[in-house]
């Protein structure tokens, strides 16, 4: 008797196992036939993954998915396209010009990033990245101001010291018989930058045995299974995502710097001190009437201190890492990028000031081309806020579907850059840069929720490099 219930049970488990398989299937089989219904050219999908490839297995990224989708429906003459990522419809542009529809012509379709928040459960990781309609205008225009030129040449001399600390740790470095890391070299000198310019605080981080900001810029990007279940749910379902109260930044992350806030907030309260920092700029609009239109909340201040450290090191530091990387692989192309900054710097007696930054318009050159290679965004997505029809067509881009553009795929596509493996700065000369659709390089974005800190990665790359290629001629 005992033996046949047992049966019964497995019998039962098994039928629920496959029903609900079924289930998946079908739902999922419903899902594909999405763009088909609508008349949209589409990559057929495969059952689970839909268009992603091995993302279980970490072989291929967002990034060489979105590129290929956009290689494979540019080769089919489509001026877009749909793709699903798992069950999930997102529609592919190639063309520039729906490129630029979308971004800037008729934003007010497209106001939110693909990205996800949870503004309700976590007030701390709700940024201006992600920050959803209507909250992100009133946000962006507060912030604004803080990333003008003329800003970021009040925080130069915060530049000056860190890179005087890097030069002084390469120097020691070489003396003592020891290989130089480029990639724990600049990340240690973007925190010190970000640590600096953003916080007002000294955070050692070539001494890495002193360094919490160091320390906590590792642990920021390193994760394991359960922080990549909650990034997939995130990135593929964030109605689950916010039902299940997920957030989107780690706890021990969000508890950091709500302290460094804090206790830099009560400091200089009670000592009556003002720094030349992105912190101090919020500062004041936190001291704001709350009913004014300025005012920033403690939790804005946290949350946006939080992206400026993850733009500020992890963009910065991977757009240095690949120009570095592709200047290596191109000596005659590091020898005339050192020679421009020799010539410029004896105009302006040997002194690495702003100004002189601004004239090595050759080293700006290679950071665009490095930029196309290698974007510091890995791709570009909004959500369609309200019915929208593409330009001569009658395809109908329903609300909550999530539009993405490859800046890969752009970057690398021959049509506008012959030759695209070639690193070639001199594609970005005025001349060459007139021929191109203004949408087609655009590692930042554009229109109204472009990258706010853009001018700032720009300026930090430029500064770095210079410092680097100096540096590295003393050895």
């Amino acid at each position: 008797m005992g033996l046949y219930l047992s049966e019964l049970v497995v019998i039962d488990v098994l039928f629920v196992l496959v029903a609900s398989f079924l289930a998946v299937w079908v739902y999922f089989q419903h899902c594909y036939k999405y763009w088909e219904k609508k008349g949209v050219p589409y990559i057929k999908p495969s059952f689970p993954y839909g268009n992603i490839k091995v993302i279980f297995k970490r072989t291929i990224s967002i990034t060489t998915d979105a590129k290929d989708w956009y290689d494979e429906l540019k080769s089919k003459g489509h001026k877009f396209g749909g793709v699903y990522s798992f069950w999930r419809k997102r529609l592919v542009l190639v063309d520039p010009e729906y490129i630029k529809d979308i971004l800037t012509k008729d934003f007010q379709h497209f106001i939110d990033r693909d990205a996800f928040s949870n503004e309700k459960d976590d007030p701390k990781g709700t940024h201006l990245f992600n920050i959803q309609s209507p909250g992100w205008k009133s946000l962006r225009q507060k912030l604004t101001p803080t990333f003008t030129s003329g800003k970021m040449k009040m925080m130069f001399d915060s530049l000056l010291v860190c890179s005087d600390y890097m030069i002084d740790y390469m120097k020691k470095t070489v003396q003592d018989g020891q290989d130089l890391d480029s990639r724990e070299i600049l990340a240690s000198f973007t925190t010190d930058v970000i640590g600096s310019v953003a916080f007002g605080v000294e955070c050692n981080s070539f001494d890495s045995s002193k360094s919490d900001f160091r320390i906590r810029g590792r642990s920021m990007f390193t994760g394991n299974w359960l922080s990549g279940l909650r990034i997939f749910i995130a990135s593929f379902s964030p109605e689950i995502s916010r039902k299940l109260r997920l957030r989107a930044m780690k706890d021990p992350t969000t508890t950091f710097f709500t302290e460094v806030v804090r206790s830099t907030l009560e400091y200089r309260k009670k000592n009556n001190v003002r720094r030349p920092d992105f912190l101090q700029l919020l500062l004041d609009m936190h001291e704001e009437p709350i009913e004014s239109e300025k005012h920033v909340t403690f939790n804005q201040i946290v949350a946006n201190t939080i992206l400026f450290f993850i733009a500020g090191f992890d963009t910065s530091s991977t757009t240095m890492n690949f120009t570095l990387y592709e200047l290596a692989r191109n000596p005659e192309i590091q020898k005339k990028t050192r020679d421009e900054i020799n010539t410029v710097l004896a105009k302006h007696d040997g002194k690495i000031t702003y100004e002189a930054l601004q004239e090595m318009t050759y080293l700006q050159q290679v950071i665009d081309e490095a930029m196309r290679l290698w974007p510091p965004l890995i791709t570009l997505g909004r959500i369609c806020t309200k019915d929208y029809i593409l330009r001569d067509t009658d395809v109908v881009i329903e609300k909550g579907t999530s539009v993405m553009i490859s800046p890969l795929g752009l970057g690398r596509d021959p049509e506008y850059f012959p030759n695209p493996e070639k690193f070639d700065p001199e594609r970005f000369t005025p001349e060459e840069k007139a021929k191109r659709h203004p949408y087609i390089h655009i590692p930042f974005g554009e229109g109204p929720r472009n990258c706010i800190g853009q001018f700032l990665i720009k300026s930090l790359g430029i500064f770095y490099r210079v410092y680097y290629l100096l540096g590295s001629s003393y050895f």
